[in-house]
């Protein structure tokens, strides 16, 4: 089983048809998990299952919620004050950059909007969808997820109304690092769309001296880890690359629980094969993702410091490396 507590959630319950014994948990889970791990409509997973499609969209109901109400806290959280220093040095074995705790970025997830606010669903590329803001580990495991914003909202706008942009100084362990005769705090990786700040480093815009462009190159090896997570979830639940058969709230708690999932199965170490991605790929072109619209807020002060500190310290310790694409 999937679910770690006792729970009642999915006891078996007269709730289908009356003329029939009551769906088992392992059913349900089957059911739900088949749902979810393809593009399939209910009618075509209740043929291969043996029951009605009304059946397996109460089954997906109701086993979303469960592992939503059950797995959420034990699976997705911020890292503790030890588990912080271990995933920081994870980081700076790949990318050389101290202080290191995650990789933010945004994903868009395709939805069937409703009519009224549709317009606010459509996004740069012109389909509806939500935007997803995803914080990822050195391991690609989600940390923290904000699904809560139609597809017109901007990237930085998603971070600002997002737990951790407003309880920042609570949930990121306030633990400093000496680093060439600079306290470097712990920082998260973001791409252009957001703004500089003391807990979110991105790389130099515009004209690049060397030292920049290595920089830059260096922070590039540590924030493709959130791209590789988006990639690996959406080929295991590819229920997430086509627009979903279902109310737009409701797809909140699919996505939910797809990262949950992700976060399961890959603690567990589950194989993962890598002619999955061709679907997303293929998905691909038919929702593209919007293209980086770069935040135009006025960056902090002292993030600023701290950034140039570490090219320094970079163009200093380490070879100086040049971006393969201009």
């Amino acid at each position: 089983m999937i679910f770690g507590k006792e729970s009642t959630e999915l006891e078996p319950k007269p709730l289908f048809l009356k003329s029939r014994e009551p769906l088992s948990v392992e059913k349900q889970v089957a059911t739900a998990l088949y749902k979810l791990s393809c593009c399939a409509e209910y009618r075509v997973i209740g043929d291969v299952m043996g029951i009605h499609k009304s059946t397996v969209r109460k089954c997906l109901f109701r086993v979303t919620k469960a592992i939503n109400k059950l797995m959420t806290s034990d699976y997705i959280f911020l890292p503790s004050e030890e588990d912080a220093k271990f995933i920081s040095l994870q980081f700076e074995k790949k990318s050389f950059i101290p202080q290191l705790l995650g990789s933010i970025d945004g994903t868009h997830i395709p939805i069937t909007a409703p009519q009224d606010g549709y317009r606010d669903f459509v996004n740069r590329k012109g389909w509806t969808s939500y935007n997803m803001l995803a914080i990822v580990d050195h391991n690609g495991r989600f940390r923290s997820i904000t699904i809560k914003h139609p597809g017109s909202v901007h990237d930085a706008a998603v971070l600002k109304d997002s737990s951790i942009y407003r309880n920042a100084q609570n949930v990121i362990p306030q633990i400093f690092k000496n680093v060439n005769g600079k306290t470097i705090p712990y920082m998260i990786v973001g791409d252009p769309a957001y703004p500089l700040l003391p807990w979110l480093i991105k790389g130099y815009s515009g004209s690049l001296s060397a030292e920049e462009e290595s920089f830059n190159v260096y922070l590039n090896s540590a924030r493709q880890v959130v791209e590789t997570a988006f990639g690996r979830l959406k080929a295991r639940w590819r229920i997430l690359c086509k627009k979903m058969d279902c109310n737009y709230k409701f797809a909140q708690q699919i996505i939910l629980t797809c990262c949950i999932l992700h976060n399961f199965v890959e603690n567990n170490k589950e194989k993962f094969f890598a002619e999955w991605l061709q679907e997303v790929m293929t998905t691909a072109e038919l929702f593209p993702q919007p293209e980086i619209d770069r935040n135009r807020e006025r960056n902090s002060i002292g993030a600023t410091l701290v950034r140039d500190h570490l090219k320094e310290y970079l163009a200093s310790n380490y070879p100086l490396r040049k971006a393969l694409i201009r």
